[in-house]
């Protein structure tokens, strides 16, 4: 009964959600509140009729990976059932049959391609890399163009709707769709314990989202003066309470800077880089995430007494050492968050003011992206772009959906707010050519040491601005000079 109650509760928060993200819901049949599925009566996406002759579909994808593009069996546990139906749909629908997937270490994964393309061998149709690291492997060419593959719609919803903002001379090599789960599970965003924002007298947060008040001033206003010498020692440490907590490394930061509507650097129609973060408005963003991380007496700081909390990003949160914690999707379905003994809710990452319309996040750069080697040739491509689009709408359509109402089942996060902001967050996912190739050299990266102090930002990037353009510039000169 209690297993049955379960899979009702995530039926319920699948319908709700539509898709966590999509702006149209798909028909289907009568749901049955049973163990079994709902069964669709119609696919999403354009691609025709085809069939591929039973064609054996290769992968690759980093070992990190937890929901796996492959699924050998029913056995139970939503995910894997909801990846298996989706693939099994998928074969008989084109006639192909999936490999197991190979999984290997992100950085090996990506030599292991590199070494497939140099020798000419055709091992792999379609790779799940690393996001930051796959896209500095791209330099030494072997990707193919996205743009060239067929049947992908980039205009669909299953796609990051920014996602040509990562072209590099009208060429796409990586792509994201929800047929990455990784995708979903590493977007982040911000949790709030509800419990402690009663307790502290703070506003209505999803009013403030809906009201587009929510912005980083905001939030700075909130948490500052919120610290709480629980224990009355004096000392700031992991027993006492503050207004936000966050580990500060270059993906979370770019997060919260991507979140104002600013970027770190442009390429021109001349396909030259041009640094924006020394722009005025990112230089005032800038300033006001050290205000907000490094100098409110609210936050949490590396510096503090709490190294050890600080290592694991949901430690504080869970603990209820923290008002407001940046986590990451895949953190709301965490044993630890069960132990929460308190309420929480979820919001997107404040905005830069009120006259911004939309709410902006990026997901970390760990998460999987995805690439057609260049030893593929015309059919392979077609099969590929076949699969990647049909795959990407029935994920979009019933993995996605499930992963999120496994998310939104934990303590606290059933209420319909918490629905509503989910999907406000998943759809406000940008990806650009300065944050995807930053390659640990660009911008993104340097992020935790430019908001170390507020008034230093403008000569830090002054002296590393000639050196990272330079960077970017010679990526895009690699890019298109071995462009297929």
């Amino acid at each position: 009964m209690k297993r049955r109650h379960s899979i009702i509760s995530i039926f319920l928060l699948v319908s709700l959600l539509a898709s966590c993200g999509g702006t149209t819901e798909p028909e289907v049949t009568d749901q049955q509140t049973t163990d079994s599925e709902p069964e669709t009566t119609k696919y999403a996406d354009s691609v025709p009729e085809l069939n591929f002759d039973e064609y054996e579909f290769r992968t690759i994808e980093q070992d990190s990976t937890r929901n796996s593009f492959f699924s050998e069996e029913e056995t139970g546990e939503y995910m894997n059932d909801a990846i298996y139906k989706r693939n099994t749909a998928t074969e008989e629908r084109f006639g192909v049959k999936f490999a197991e997937t190979v999984k290997q270490a992100y950085d090996v994964l990506d030599k292991t391609v590199s070494n497939s393309v140099m020798s000419g061998t055709d091992e792999f149709d379609l790779v799940f890399g690393q996001m930051f690291n796959s896209a500095k492997s791209a330099v030494n060419g072997g990707y193919v163009d996205w743009n060239t593959i067929p049947y992908v719609d980039f205009e669909k919803p299953w796609y990051t709707k920014s996602i040509q903002e990562a072209s590099v001379g009208g060429n796409l090599l990586l792509i994201e769709s929800d047929l990455c789960v990784m995708y979903t599970e590493q977007t982040w965003l911000m949790a709030y314990n509800k419990t402690k924002a009663d307790e502290y007298g703070v506003e209505n947060l999803y009013s403030l989202v809906d009201d587009g008040k929510w912005t980083v001033d905001k939030l700075n206003t909130i948490v500052t003066g919120m610290y709480n010498d629980l224990n009355g020692d004096g000392q700031r440490d992991k027993d006492d309470f503050y207004g936000i907590g966050a580990n500060q490394d270059g993906c979370q930061l770019a997060a919260f800077y991507y979140a104002n509507n600013v970027r770190l650097a442009n390429v021109g129609n001349d396909l030259s880089v041009r640094s924006e973060i020394s722009s005025e408005k990112s230089v005032d963003v800038l300033t006001k995430l050290a205000k907000l991380f490094n100098e409110n007496d609210g936050s949490i700081r590396k510096t503090d007494n709490i190294a050890t909390a600080t290592d694991q990003r949901t430690k504080l949160f869970v603990d209820g050492t923290v008002l407001f914690a940046p986590l990451q999707v895949s953190d709301l379905v965490v044993e630890e968050m069960r132990s929460l003994n308190s309420e929480y809710g979820v919001l997107p990452l404040p905005k830069y003011d009120e006259a911004q319309k939309e709410y902006y996040t990026v997901v970390d750069g760990g998460a999987n992206i995805m690439f057609v080697p260049i030893t593929t040739n015309e059919k392979q491509r077609e099969i590929v772009g076949a699969i990647v689009e049909s795959m990407s709408a029935l994920s979009y359509r019933d993995v996605i959906p499930t992963y999120c109402g496994m998310a939104l089942e934990q303590k606290g996060t059933r209420d319909d707010e918490s629905i509503t902001m989910l999907r406000k967050i998943l759809d406000s996912r940008v990806i650009d050519f300065a944050y995807l190739y930053d390659g640990f050299s660009g911008w993104a990266m340097k992020l935790p040491s430019l908001v170390l102090d507020s008034s230093s930002i403008s000569s830090k990037i002054a002296k590393d601005e000639t050196a990272v353009e330079k960077y970017y510039n010679d990526v895009v000169t690699y890019l298109t000079e071995n462009a297929e």
